[in-house]
């Protein structure tokens, strides 16, 4: 069975459904990127390369990189993930196409498994940890350059990918098969390498943190729903604020309940029915009730 045909890199159907939630989770993401891509590219050029091209463009450096020299420009810390280096940039279309790629192959499976909602609060919070990482590092080396780019939350999708789908076979270039735990180690293996040699044009550290982050999310079972009903509460406070939350706590708890047991599923097929504990039988015997209940 090809990697394309398993029942976990399937889209999701939401025909039934309006607006933007008709759209897999990955799609809306990648649309994201693109169309502030495309945006930033009729923005002023501000910045050129030792070579002559562009550098940078007004919407991506002045708006929405995040850059160590201003602080205090908050909303950075999440939408440089969703900036890129420009088109007419040495790096052309290569920086959005390798995010964009990873996001689409690897992405998809994980959405599969934790749901819409609980992978958009994972990649989120990727980019967030990532950026962190690199300003913090910055910081400390008294560094004054900005970064952009979604390859930290790409990092993260990595590590998650290789430890949860460690022996599927991936293509690198389209050519190349490699199972996924050795694809992983060779990137965090060149991101060290990256790292020892004191790279300055790559932003290893986003993506050494993204790949630390990812491996953690997987391996201590982490979930993030409760940031969905903090968020509830907090709009529910003032009765006078409407605010339209796609996401109701019921749908969070039952994002959570599936995440759990398609990991349960897992264990099983990995370790046998009877490596599970106790909790893990009665979060089955639930999942499987709120199946048969339709919900």
């Amino acid at each position: 069975m090809g990697f394309e045909d398993r029942h976990y890199n399937r889209e999701e159907t939401y025909g039934s459904q309006r607006g933007l939630s008709r759209f897999s989770i990955i799609a809306i993401l990648i649309g994201i990127n693109v169309i502030i891509w495309l945006a930033d590219s009729f923005t002023p050029v501000v910045g050129v390369d030792p070579k002559g091209k562009a550098a940078a463009h007004w919407l991506s450096d002045n708006v929405l990189a995040l850059n160590p020299t201003e602080p205090w420009k908050i909303w950075t810390f999440l939408t440089y993930g969703f900036a890129h280096a420009p088109i007419d940039s040495t790096t052309g279309v290569w920086h959005i196409a390798g995010n964009m790629l990873v996001l689409f192959f690897l992405g998809r499976p994980i959405a599969y498994l934790l749901g819409r909602y609980e992978f958009l609060r994972f990649y989120l919070v990727a980019v967030v940890v990532s950026g962190l990482a690199f300003f913090l590092w910055s910081i400390g080396t008294g560094s004054t350059n900005g970064v952009v780019g979604a390859s930290g939350a790409a990092s993260a999708i990595v590590a998650y990918f290789a430890l949860r789908f460690p022996n599927e076979k991936l293509l690198v270039w389209g050519i190349l098969p490699v199972k996924a735990w050795i694809l992983g180690l060779f990137i965090v293996g060149q991101e060290l390498f990256r790292a020892v040699g004191g790279e300055s044009g790559i932003a290893w550290q986003a993506h050494l943190a993204g790949l630390a982050f990812g491996a953690a999310y997987y391996k201590l079972n982490w979930n993030f729903s409760r940031l969905g009903e903090m968020f509830s509460k907090l709009t529910d406070r003032n009765p006078n604020l409407k605010v339209h939350n796609p996401e109701s706590r019921a749908d969070v708890r039952a994002d959570k309940l599936k995440s759990q047991a398609d990991q349960i599923l897992a264990k099983i097929s990995q370790h046998g029915e009877e490596s599970l504990s106790r909790k893990e039988r009665k979060i089955l015997e639930k999942y499987s009730k709120s199946l048969r209940d339709g919900g």
